[in-house]
């Protein structure tokens, strides 16, 4: 096996772990046993956990922010950019729980250099794009809200979605990725609409 397979499948598998147990429950010990290589090896790639652990942040989030960065940029109408990238979201938390556990896992152990690491190192691009297209629908709109809010509704819902059917109102059509695409693309659209 090359170096660079043996490398994603340590990212792989190191995201897969640090999204399930958290950075504090691992050692390299455990992540180089779930990779079937020896600990050893696994330092022949990454000088410590704190280095292999923001290299998995970076690998899950940037394969993910590749599509969602495309869809930004794209010669489309703002409005539909926005639209492109919320269904495109959606299908993403639907399909990479991995980037969806790492996440909130982040934002509940509340690890100050994490979080920095993320917003600055990991996401930046994406919430910049983003940004930028708020401010092409709506020049008076504030896109850091519009961006942290629409993360909020991304994660929260497909977290919550397993309790949402239990909830008053919730059945399974509710449950459904275009119902909640939907859902979203109109909460959004109706807040940009509001301020103009």
């Amino acid at each position: 096996m090359t170096t660079n397979n043996t490398q994603q499948r340590i990212l792989e598998t190191s995201a897969e772990l640090f999204a399930a147990k958290g950075y504090d429950a691992l050692t390299m010990r455990d992540i180089a046993s779930a990779c079937n290589i020896k600990a050893p090896s696994l330092y022949n790639h990454f000088k410590d956990k704190s280095e292999l652990y923001r290299a998995s942040l970076k690998y899950v989030f940037c394969k993910e922010d590749n599509v969602l960065i495309a869809c930004l940029s794209s010669n489309l109408p703002a409005d539909e950019k926005l639209d492109e990238f919320i269904m495109l979201a959606c299908k993403q938390m639907v399909s990479n729980e991995t980037f969806r556990q790492l996440f909130i896992r982040e934002l509940l152990e509340q690890d100050e250099a994490h979080l920095k690491f993320l917003a600055e190192d990991v996401m930046s691009d994406t919430c910049h794009a983003l940004h930028a297209v708020f401010t092409e629908i709506d020049p008076n709109c504030d896109p850091h809200f519009l961006t942290t809010s629409l993360m909020g509704l991304l994660f929260f819902h497909f977290q919550a979605n397993p309790v949402r059917i239990y909830l008053p109102g919730g059945s399974k059509e509710a449950q459904s990725t275009e119902y909640l695409t939907k859902n979203i693309q109109q909460l959004m659209r109706h807040s940009l609409n509001a301020n103009n």
